[in-house]
């Protein structure tokens, strides 16, 4: 698969799997694994009182049902309690069918608070006899990766081409600068920054939206000569300063957003909710973002340490 094509599905899988919780999270794994066994992954849904049973989905070829855990927010009292439950209630009603069970989370760094871990290392210390795992962002990631263009495309849309990137002009760069001018405020005069080494690794961003972002800075020089041919020399520091006002907003959210979570936000607000998900569009918006992340807009700077 073309290296932009990888880089622009698996940002997209990346940004979904941060916002999805709950319901949304089950949605999204139903998703995957559906597109990833057709034919062999069955999803279970609730049925009136009865529920779904504890069973948030079976691989039939593996023998593995799946159990979800993606809450808002959970004391560990009731994690614990969930875990078991819902491990007792598998056990209950398809132990028969059961090979492995398979406790699906949505860490995005894999790890697991305590309580979780010293749970699951019990269920597998009285369950000798059965398998006992759990999958997390790069488990589901390794999955993904094996999708064919017509399973990414179906659930994502079309990518950004290399023929896009090399068709990229001013106009497609001028759409999306103009719908940001409707936020612009009065500029604010600030220094323009050259990018720090290392900044991409000091935001904390994902492999997969440091790899997006780095092919948006190839063409982000478009970005740059557009605004020095532009009639009003402000207009470039206007559309910066709306900028840093909504990165600002962004950061200020409590609880906090993840670094991913609020390039994706920003990704929205530059290309604005109007349904194009053409390549070019697409290609368009990661430029400007990767032209305000080069100029130090949005984003901290990488810490400089001096040597004393």
């Amino acid at each position: 698969m073309d290296r932009l094509v990888q880089c622009s599905y698996e940002k997209d899988f990346c940004i979904t799997f941060l916002k999805s919780k709950g319901d949304s999270f089950q949605h999204f794994f139903e998703t995957l694994m559906s597109k990833a066994y057709p034919n062999d992954f069955i999803a279970c849904r609730p049925w009136g009182k009865i529920g779904d049973r504890k069973n948030d989905g079976y691989l039939f070829s593996a023998r593995i049902l799946f159990q979800i855990y993606a809450p808002n927010e959970m004391t560990a009292v009731k994690a614990i309690k969930k875990i078991n439950d819902d491990f007792s209630g598998a056990k209950e009603h398809w132990e028969q069918y059961l090979g492995e069970w398979i406790f699906v989370h949505n860490a995005f760094d894999g790890r697991l608070p305590p309580h979780i871990v010293e749970e699951l290392l019990k269920l597998r210390k009285n369950n000798i006899h059965l398998k006992i795992g759990h999958w997390g962002y790069e488990e589901l990631l390794k999955i993904f990766q094996k999708l064919d263009l017509i399973a990414l495309e179906s659930w994502f849309g079309p990518p950004i081409t290399t023929h896009a990137a090399n068709n990229l002009g001013f106009e497609d760069i001028a759409v999306i600068l103009k719908h940001i001018t409707t936020f612009a405020l009065k500029p604010i005069p600030s220094d323009v920054k050259e990018v720090s080494q290392g900044k991409i690794e000091a935001n904390l961003l994902s492999p997969a939206v440091s790899a997006f972002l780095r092919i948006g800075m190839q063409k982000s020089f478009l970005v740059n000569q557009f605004f020095n041919s532009w009639r009003d020399p402000l207009y470039g520091e206007q559309i910066a300063t709306a900028f840093k006002k909504k990165y600002i907003e962004l950061t200020e959210v409590v609880p906090a957003f993840l670094p991913d979570e609020i390039f994706s936000m920003l990704e929205l607000w530059v290309g604005g909710n109007n349904n194009n998900h053409t390549p070019t569009h697409k290609l368009a918006v990661l430029t400007i973002l990767a032209y305000f992340f080069d100029k130090c807009e949005i984003f901290k700077d990488a810490k400089i340490e001096v040597m004393s």
